[in-house]
C-alpha cells in the first residue's frame, strides 16, 4: 500500500508542478519567450502574500496584480527584447529573475516562510485502509485541471482567445491583417503571470519557501512542458504528472532521490522522444510560407561574399598593430610580477579576477559567437572543481593535474551535447541548468567527496602561504592569458570563420556549407575547458570544494552580466565586463546583495539599449569625434 499511496501522491503533485508550468507553456507558444524569471515570480507573489498577511484576500488582490504586471514588463522590457532577437529577451529575463531573488534576499532575509493553512493544509481524506489524499493535494489538482481546461476554452472559444492563437500560429500574417500584435502578447502575458502568481500561492501552502526557491520552480515547470510535449496544454498536464510521479518512486525508495529522480524522467524522455509524451514538438525555428518567402529573398539579396583565398582574413579578423600586442605582453609581464611587490589580499582578489574573466571569456565565444546561450556552464565549474579533488585525493599535484582536468570537462561536454543539443533557444538554455543540477545531485551522493559538505583539497599542506598564493595566482593568470589568447587565436581561424557566418545569418551560413551543429558542438566543448579550467582554480585557491558552492548558478549569472555589460560578441567585451565587476563589488561589499541587483538592472538596460556593451558605446562615441 505504500507504493499505491506514493504513486497516488505523485499525481497529486503533478497538479502543482503544471500549474507551474502553465504560464511557461503559454509564454513560449505565444511569444517564443522562455522567461527565466518564472520562478522567481511565483515566490514573489508568496512573498507578497506575505507580507500583507495570509489571507483570502490578500489572495484576490494578487493574482490580478500580476496579470497587471505581466502586461507592463510585457510592454517594455520583455517587447524590448523580443524586438532585438530571442538572445536578448533570454538576457532580459534571466537578469530579472537575477533581481528579484536578491530583492527578496534583502527584505525578506534568507529565512523560510509558508502560509499558515491550519486543518486544511494537514487534513486528509481516507480512501481505503492505508491510502489517504490530503485535501490541499486534491486542491491543488483541481486547481490545475480548471486552469488548464479554461485557458483551452478561452484559446478556443473567444475572440480574444483565436486573436492570441492567431499570432502565435503566424505572426507575419497577423501583422499584416491588422492585429496589434503587441496587446495581444501583453494580454498572453498577464494570463501567464498570473497562473504563475496562482502557482505561487499553492506552493506557499503546500511547503515552506525562501528566496532561492525560484530556480527549482523554473526547472521543474521546465521538465513538465518538455515531457508533456510542447504546444499542448493537456500534455504539460501529463508532463507534470509524470515528474510528480517520478519524484514521488524515486521518494518512495529514498528521499534523497526524489529530486533526482524527476530530472533523471525529464533526461530520459530528452533522450528517447524529444518532442515529448504528447509528440508536440520540440522547440525549432516556425516559419509561415510568407515568412519563408521573405526570408529567402533576404538571404538571396544579401549573399555573403565568395570565400577569402587561404591565408585571407575577414575585416573582423584582421591583424592586430603589432603595437596592440606589445603592450599586451608588456601587461602580462607586468602582471606576472606583482606577487613580489603587493601584498596577498591584491593577489587574491586578482585570482577571483582572472578566474572570472575566463569563465566570461568561455561563455562569451559560445553564447557571442556560437549563438547558445547556457544558463548551465556552472556544471562545468564544479565537475573542473571536483575533477581536482579527485585526482588530488590520488595523489596527483593539484596544480600538475589541471590538464587533465579540463580535458574530463571537455570529454563530459561532448556526452551531455548530445541530450541537450535535442533542445533550442531557451529550451536548450534551461535544459543545461537542468544538467547542472543533476551533476551537483550526483557528486552530492559520494562520501568520499565530502557528501554534501564538501571536502577540503589534500597535497598543499606542505607549500607556505606566501608560496602557495603566488603560485596559484601565477596560474590563474596562465589560465587566463590562455583563455583569451586561444579565443583570440581561433576567431582567425576557418573555426572563427564559421562562427561568423552562423552568427550573422545561420541560415545563409547552412547555404554555404557551414556544419552548423558540428561548429556549435566545438564551441561546446571549448567553453567547457575554459569554465573546467576555472573551476580546477576555484579548488586550488579555497582549498576547499562543496557542491552548492561549485555548482551555484551564481557563476553562470557573474559570466552573462560580466559579458553582456562589457560587450557581447567580443574578445574585449570580457574583460572590460569583468574590470567593472570587480569594481563595484568592492565599492558595494558591505551592502549584501545590492551589487547583484545593481548587476542585473545595469545589465538588463545594456542589453536592450546598447546590445553591443560598453565596449560598442565606446567605438561609437569615438567614430562620432571629429578628425
Amino acid at each position: 500500500m505504500n507504493w499505491v499511496n506514493a504513486i497516488v501522491q505523485g499525481i497529486l503533485l503533478g497538479g502543482l508542478y503544471a500549474l507551474f508550468a502553465c504560464g511557461l507553456s503559454l509564454m513560449f507558444g505565444v511569444m517564443r519567450v522562455i522567461n527565466l524569471a518564472h520562478g522567481d515570480l511565483a515566490v514573489a507573489a508568496a512573498y507578497i502574500v506575505i507580507a500583507m498577511g495570509p489571507a483570502p484576500w490578500s489572495f484576490a488582490v494578487v493574482i490580478p496584480l500580476f496579470g497587471a504586471l505581466g502586461y507592463l514588463l510585457q510592454r517594455s522590457l520583455i517587447q524590448a527584447g523580443i524586438d532585438r532577437g530571442p538572445l536578448t529577451t533570454l538576457l532580459v529575463t534571466f537578469g530579472l529573475s537575477v533581481v528579484i531573488a536578491n530583492a527578496l534576499l534583502e527584505v525578506f532575509t534568507a529565512d523560510s516562510h509558508s502560509f499558515g493553512t491550519g486543518a486544511f493544509g494537514s487534513g486528509s481524506v481516507e480512501i481505503v485502509p492505508g491510502l489517504s489524499v490530503g485535501y490541499l493535494s486534491v486542491a491543488v489538482f483541481a486547481a490545475a485541471v480548471a486552469v488548464l481546461a479554461g485557458l483551452q476554452g478561452f484559446l478556443r472559444r473567444t475572440g480574444t482567445g483565436r486573436l492570441i492563437r492567431a499570432v502565435a500560429d503566424d505572426p507575419e500574417a497577423a501583422r499584416l491583417s491588422g492585429v496589434r500584435h503587441r496587446h495581444v502578447f501583453g494580454i498572453a502575458a498577464a494570463i501567464a503571470f498570473a497562473s504563475v502568481a496562482l502557482a505561487g500561492l499553492a506552493f506557499g501552502m503546500y511547503s515552506s519557501f525562501a528566496p532561492s526557491s525560484g530556480t527549482s520552480r523554473l526547472l521543474f515547470a521546465f521538465e513538465a512542458v518538455v515531457i508533456g510535449g510542447l504546444g499542448s496544454l493537456w500534455g504539460t498536464l501529463l508532463g507534470g504528472v509524470v515528474l510528480g510521479l517520478s519524484q514521488a518512486i524515486g521518494a518512495q525508495i529514498n528521499l534523497s532521490y526524489a529530486v533526482i529522480a524527476g530530472h533523471l524522467a525529464f533526461l530520459v524522455v530528452l533522450a528517447l522522444r524529444p518532442q515529448g509524451l504528447t509528440g508536440a514538438g520540440v522547440p525549432r525555428a516556425r516559419f509561415s510560407p510568407l515568412r519563408r518567402a521573405r526570408r529567402f529573398l533576404d538571404v538571396w539579396r544579401a549573399r555573403p561574399a565568395p570565400p577569402a583565398p587561404r591565408g585571407r582574413l575577414l575585416e573582423s579578423t584582421a591583424r592586430p598593430p603589432v603595437t596592440g600586442l606589445a603592450v599586451a605582453a608588456a601587461v602580462v609581464a607586468g602582471l606576472a610580477c606583482l606577487p613580489y611587490v603587493v601584498y596577498s589580499g591584491t593577489t587574491d582578489t586578482l585570482v577571483n579576477l582572472f578566474i572570472l574573466l575566463t569563465m566570461a571569456s568561455a561563455w562569451n565565444l559560445l553564447a557571442g559567437y556560437g549563438g547558445l546561450v547556457s544558463v548551465g556552464q556552472q556544471a562545468f565549474v564544479g565537475l573542473g572543481a571536483y575533477g581536482t579533488l579527485m585526482l588530488a585525493q590520488r595523489g596527483a599535484d593539484p596544480f600538475a593535474a589541471l590538464p587533465l582536468v579540463v580535458l574530463g570537462c571537455g570529454a563530459a561536454a561532448l556526452l551531455i551535447s548530445l541530450l541537450v543539443f535535442r533542445l533550442r533557444g531557451g529550451y536548450f538554455a534551461i535544459a543545461t541548468w537542468v544538467v547542472a543540477d543533476v551533476c551537483q545531485l550526483v557528486v552530492s551522493r559520494f562520501p568520499e567527496l565530502g557528501g554534501g559538505t564538501g571536502a577540503s583539497v589534500p597535497g598543499l599542506g606542505g607549500i607556505g602561504p606566501a608560496l602557495l598564493g603566488a603560485m596559484t595566482y601565477w596560474a590563474a593568470l596562465a589560465v587566463a592569458v590562455v583563455t583569451v589568447g586561444g579565443i583570440w587565436l581561433a576567431l582567425r581561424t576557418r573555426l572563427g570563420l564559421a562562427l561568423t557566418a552562423i552568427r550573422d545569418d545561420e541560415i545563409g551560413a547552412r547555404s554555404l556549407g557551414v556544419r552548423v551543429a558540428r561548429t556549435r558542438r566545438i564551441v561546446y566543448v571549448l567553453a567547457a575547458f575554459g569554465c573546467g579550467a576555472a573551476g580546477a582554480l576555484l579548488a586550488v585557491s579555497q582549498l576547499h570544494v562543496e557542491p552548492a558552492s561549485a555548482f551555484a548558478v551564481q557563476w553562470t549569472a557573474q559570466m552573462i552580466f560580466v559579458t553582456v555589460i562589457g560587450g557581447l560578441g567580443s574578445v574585449e567585451g570580457p574583460i572590460i565586463g569583468t574590470a567593472l565587476y570587480f569594481v563595484l563589488q568592492q565599492a558595494l561589499a558591505g551592502y549584501g546583495a545590492w551589487y547583484l541587483i545593481i548587476l542585473g538592472v545595469l545589465a538588463t538596460a545594456v542589453a536592450i539599449w546598447a546590445p553591443r556593451g560598453l565596449r560598442g558605446l565606446v567605438l561609437d562615441r569615438w567614430a562620432g569625434l571629429p578628425g
